[in-house]
């Protein structure tokens, strides 16, 4: 979930609505909300499918339109600002588009809801930065025209930002926070991404941060430079359109920038509206009404679209509209979920019985083991803590940083599953039955674990044999190192000179990274 707050009272200039309604009318159109009377603020909590909503600006923009007020339509202006993309940037990040916006009156407020615009989408639409990272540069501080290009780690040296002294490459990503935090994305190239301006000041490291001379906007800038740089060239323009049309509503003016990548030349952002056609029987279709067409428009008009002879014309700042479906989802928000009447199904299906629990269910429950189900979805960094994160398989559009792999084994979870319930006293036995796509080849695991403040070796094995005697099955432990387990009890587990599994005590610099003050041991076993 992203978290976005914002002061009424400054909300209240924009839209000039009683507290109580704002809350009420945000939470209708799928932005729940509340007010903390304590400091006067209104706390939204948003999924990550709507990335032009994480401002005040751009609850704003959503507010008018659900209220009938015009809707906003947003241009550029011509300029002679030029950025030129080099080609040995392929290599690495090879795609960036930018904007300039004049005009602007920042205060401290506004630069801190700024920086938090820019965090929020580089966790959820960036992907943590891996798809892109983004830049804002005052603009009196820089000299046209741009070139975004690579350079040799040494010869990269200025002050970044929140120090004071100059930085090589190299030490910037050990000794910087931003390049501890994201200096990975680097790691293996010989030549790094940077913006450097006309006059041979290096404006910023991509994607790690920026130039205290160059890239330190405060209440005295009035005009600044976006660059949006990345791996993928849709969510590049999908970012540094919300921050324009997000600027803009602040007041700014925005201006194109022309892009020069040699063979290709654009300008950008484009701000011009996306049209969709739109079959308004679909529509009723769907979502079981009679709307008319005259009804169509005024909902989609409610969600911020123009409507015109069976088109939609979708805004620049929406990145989340993928195909027809999101756009009858709006009609839907704006119809009111509250006023669909519930139906019986005109159809009949005797069904049949589920079978939801075989014998191991029941021999781990007989043992005293309670059942967990966790997602089968996880992601890199959380596999990267028991040695695991390579090698998966990845979701190719993802809609949460939380879940981008399919996950290769169940311990993970079940250490979450500890995790979650440390609070609830011990001891603690928890098995699972899930499927895991180990490499090429999904298959279904048994993992049950074991969590107190002492266990000893010969319980947690006797669980194994118990379980191995009821399912008829001979094993025997090896060692094997696994990083998620303790060196000295770290097993596979063999039958029939097979590997079946792994069993082990988990490690204790494994349960201090969790939180966990006990011993705990797993096991995981195919199935």
């Amino acid at each position: 979930m992203v978290v976005v707050e914002f002061d009424y009272g400054e909300m209240k200039r924009l839209v000039d609505l009683p507290r109580d309604k704002m809350v009420a009318m945000l939470s209708e159109l799928g932005a729940p909300s509340e007010y903390e009377p304590e400091v006067d603020k209104v706390i939204t909590e948003l999924t990550p499918n709507r990335p032009d909503w994480y401002s005040m600006e751009g609850l704003a923009r959503a507010l008018k339109a659900f209220l009938g007020k015009e809707r906003p339509r947003y241009k550029t202006k011509k300029s002679d600002y030029k950025v030129i993309v080099d080609p040995t940037v392929a290599a690495v990040r090879p795609y960036t588009v930018c904007a300039v916006v004049k005009g602007l009156k920042f205060n401290d407020e506004r630069i801190r809801d700024a920086v938090l615009l820019q965090e929020k989408l580089l966790a959820t639409l960036g992907r943590r930065v891996k798809k892109f990272g983004l830049g804002i540069y005052p603009l009196h501080a820089i000299r046209f025209p741009v070139s975004y290009t690579t350079m040799k780690p040494g010869d990269i040296r200025y002050v970044p930002l929140g120090h004071e002294e100059e930085m090589g490459a190299d030490d910037i990503l050990k000794m910087h926070k931003k390049g501890q935090q994201y200096g990975q994305l680097l790691k293996g190239h010989k030549r790094y991404p940077v913006f450097v301006d006309a006059s041979g000041k290096v404006m910023a490291l991509i994607p790690i941060v920026n130039s205290a001379e160059t890239g330190k906007v405060d209440s005295d800038t009035r005009d600044i430079f976006i660059e949006v740089s990345g791996i993928e060239m849709q969510s590049c323009k999908a970012a540094l359109n919300i921050l324009a049309c997000t600027f803009a509503d602040m007041g700014g003016e925005v201006f194109e920038v022309a892009m020069d990548y040699g063979g290709e030349k654009f300008r950008s952002p484009d701000l011009s509206e996306k049209i969709m056609a739109l079959d308004i029987g679909k529509v009723n279709s769907i979502l079981g009404l009679t709307l008319t067409e005259k009804q169509v428009a005024g909902h989609l008009a409610r969600m911020g679209y123009g409507y015109s002879g069976g088109k939609a014309a979708i805004p620049p700042y929406r990145a989340d509209i993928l195909g027809i479906v999101d756009i009858i989802e709006d009609i839907a928000i704006s119809y009111g979920y509250n006023n669909f009447r519930p139906t019986v199904p005109d159809f009949f299906f005797p069904g049949r019985t589920i079978t939801k629990y075989d014998g191991t269910d029941a021999i781990m429950r007989g043992m005293g083991f309670l059942e967990a189900k966790t997602f089968i979805l996880t992601n890199k960094e959380r596999l990267d803590m028991i040695g695991m994160g390579r090698d998966v398989v990845e979701i190719a559009n993802p809609g949460t940083a939380d879940y981008t792999v399919v996950r290769p084994t169940l311990i993970l979870d079940m250490l979450e599953t500890f995790r979650i319930n440390k609070m609830k006293g011990v001891p603690q036995k928890f098995y699972e039955i899930g499927i895991v796509r180990d490499g090429k080849q999904s298959e279904k695991r048994l993992a049950f674990g074991m969590m107190d403040k002492k266990i000893e070796f010969a319980d947690a094995r006797g669980v194994l044999q118990a379980l191995a005697a009821e399912k008829g099955l001979y094993f025997t432990l090896e060692k094997k190192p696994l990083k998620a387990f303790d060196p000295e009890i770290s097993c596979a587990v063999m039958a029939n000179g097979n590997e079946i599994g792994v069993f082990g005590k988990v490690s204790g610099s494994l349960l201090e990274r969790l939180g966990l003050d006990f011993e705990v041991y797993i096991c995981e076993l195919s199935l």
